[in-house]
């Protein structure tokens, strides 16, 4: 499913869209390993105060109506 994923920390949200084969539910961390490229994941680290780099826990889950297409925004807390 067609999903746009923003990834927040204390100093910098950052979206990235992706397909998904599935939703996530609400306070389930997410390993984002499998979802971003290595040059994504330092810049979110390089924003956070304090972040292993490696999970992040889903806050919330919104559909959304863009035109003619559905879909997802999941919002990733990226500090431990």
């Amino acid at each position: 499913m067609k999903t746009k994923l923003i990834f927040s920390t204390e100093a910098k949200d950052t979206e990235q869209w992706s397909n998904l084969p599935f939703v996530p539910r609400i306070n389930e961390w997410l390993n984002l390993q499998d979802i971003l490229k290595t040059e994504e994941l330092k810049e979110i680290k390089a924003s956070a105060y304090c972040w292993s780099g490696v999970r992040g826990i889903v806050q919330s889950i919104e559909y959304r109506h863009d035109g003619d297409d559905f879909y997802v925004e999941i919002h990733v807390w990226c500090e431990d």
